[in-house]
């Protein structure tokens, strides 16, 4: 549990390393960037641009990259504005990132909640649009219970109330709407 806690004191190092080098005489201090309120009291670290990843002891982590967050250290809690999400690592979520005008990291529940919704990207041409949503990254899923819209190589398909169990492949949809673009047979053309 103690290693878990190092990345955090390394966090808070550095954020005292450079308040203490800001407030030095000769200097100047970098404007800083508008982060949100968390509005839950107790003590926060508020930071510019910030980059955390959560190590898992199989190996695998998820990152969060913000343009401005709040930790809040009493709630182990991270709200990020301009987010980028990159979940994992291996093959399964190869180039598979979720960006977000806002996000939620709840550490001790293990979710992240998209406010805002946010789009999706993977490698191969995989994107997805989403309204507000959840991820439960203990159990792999985002859950998006509202429109959410998903695109690959060829086919569209646009829905409600989305599950994305991402370890397992699996996608499901309410009310599904899809469009299958047919191929091109060889020596045809576009």
């Amino acid at each position: 549990m103690n290693l878990r806690l190092l990345p955090w004191g390394a966090i808070l190092a550095i954020v005292l390393g450079l308040a203490v080098g800001a407030g030095l005489p000769g200097k100047t201090a970098p404007p800083f960037t508008a982060v949100p309120e968390t509005g839950e009291g107790g003590p926060e670290i508020r930071l510019g641009p910030v980059t955390v990843r959560e190590y898992h002891d199989n190996g695998e982590w998820n990152l969060l990259a913000a343009d401005g967050a709040v930790y809040s250290y009493s709630r182990k809690t991270v709200k990020g504005t301009g987010v980028v999400l990159s979940l994992g690592k291996g093959e399964t979520l190869k180039g598979a990132f979720i960006r977000a005008p806002e996000a939620f990291w709840d550490f001790d529940e293990k979710t992240v909640a998209l406010p805002e919704g946010g789009h999706a990207d993977r490698q191969g041409g995989w994107t997805g649009e989403l309204s507000a949503g959840t991820m439960d990254l203990a159990g792999a899923v985002l859950r998006v219970p509202g429109p959410a819209s998903v695109a690959g190589p060829g086919f569209s398909v646009a829905g409600t109330n989305m599950e994305w169990w991402w370890r397992k492949g699996k996608i499901t949809l309410d009310s599904p709407k899809s469009r299958i673009a047919p191929a091109l047979l060889p020596g045809q053309k576009g």
